[in-house]
C-alpha cells in the first residue's frame, strides 16, 4: 500500500498546482471535463486471476490555460497472490500564447507508487514547450519537449535509498478520429537521465457505444533501463478493455 511519505506528496502538489490555472484572465471560459475509466477481468481454472484497472483524468479549460491531471490504479493478483500494485498521479498545467492554443509552456508533476517494482515514491517535476505539430479535422500531433528533475525513493525492503537526477524529457501525443465511433490514439514518453531512462508508449482504440460512454482496448509498455534489483525486469507491459464514461 502507499506509504505516508507517498500520500503526502500526491496531496501537496496536488494543492501547489490546482492553484496555478488561475493564471488565466477570463473568468468566463472556466469548463471543467473529464472521464472515468474502469476494467476488471477475472478468470479461473489452472490458474485464477484477477485484474484491476481505474483512471479519473479531469481537465480543467480556462482560456490561456489549461489543467490536466490523470489517476490510474493498477491491481493484479494470480492464484490469489498479489503481483501488481501500481499508483500514478500526473498533473500538468499548460500555458498557450496564441489564440488557437498551438504553442504553450508547461509545468508538471509525476508521482508514481509500485510495490512490485520496489519503489515506494517516483518524483519526477518538469518544465519545457509544447507544439501542435499537425492538425486537421480528424487528426491532432503534440509535441512536448524539458527538462525536470526526478527523485526516486525505493521501498525499505529494497533498501529505502534514494537517488536524484536530472532528466530530459519528451512527448509525442497522436490522435485520429476513424469515424464517428472509433478514435485511434498512441502516446509515447521518454525521461531520460544519467542514472535511470524511462520510456512509456500507451496504444489505444475507443469505440463510442453511448453518447457518454465508451469502450477501449489498450496496450500499455513501460521500459526502465536501471530496476531496483537484479530480479525485476526492465519492461512491463499491459493489455486492458475499459469502459468510459465522460463528463
Amino acid at each position: 500500500m502507499l506509504s505516508t511519505r507517498s500520500i503526502n506528496a500526491f496531496a501537496f502538489i496536488g494543492m501547489t498546482l490546482i492553484p496555478l490555472s488561475s493564471i488565466a484572465a477570463d473568468p468566463q471560459s472556466l469548463g471543467l471535463s473529464g472521464s472515468g475509466e474502469a476494467g476488471y477481468n477475472s478468470s479461473t481454472g489452472n490458474t485464477t486471476t484477477t485484474s484491476v484497472f481505474g483512471a479519473i483524468k479531469l481537465n480543467y479549460n480556462k482560456a490561456h490555460s489549461e489543467l490536466k491531471s490523470i489517476l490510474e490504479v493498477n491491481y493484479k493478483s494470480e492464484n490469489d497472490i498479489q503481483t501488481q500494485e501500481r499508483y500514478l498521479l500526473d498533473l500538468q498545467q499548460n500555458h498557450f500564447y496564441d489564440e488557437d492554443r498551438s504553442y504553450y509552456s508547461f509545468i508538471g508533476g509525476q508521482f508514481e507508487n509500485s510495490r512490485f517494482e520496489e519503489i515506494d515514491l517516483d518524483a519526477t517535476l518538469s518544465l519545457g514547450l509544447g507544439k501542435r505539430l499537425y492538425q486537421t479535422d480528424s487528426t491532432m500531433l503534440t509535441g512536448e519537449i524539458g527538462l525536470g528533475f526526478q527523485s526516486t525513493t525505493l521501498t525499505s525492503t529494497a533498501g529505502g535509498k534514494t537517488t536524484d537526477q536530472t532528466i530530459g524529457r519528451l512527448k509525442l501525443d497522436f490522435n485520429h478520429k476513424i469515424n464517428d465511433m472509433v478514435t485511434f490514439s498512441q502516446d509515447a514518453l521518454l525521461l531520460a537521465g544519467s542514472n535511470r531512462t524511462k520510456f512509456e508508449a500507451n496504444t489505444g482504440f475507443k469505440v463510442k457505444v453511448a453518447d457518454n460512454m465508451n469502450v477501449k482496448a489498450a496496450y500499455k509498455h513501460r521500459y526502465n533501463d536501471n530496476p531496483a534489483a537484479a530480479n525485476i525486469k526492465k519492461t512491463d507491459t499491459q493489455t486492458t478493455l475499459t469502459l468510459i464514461y465522460d463528463f
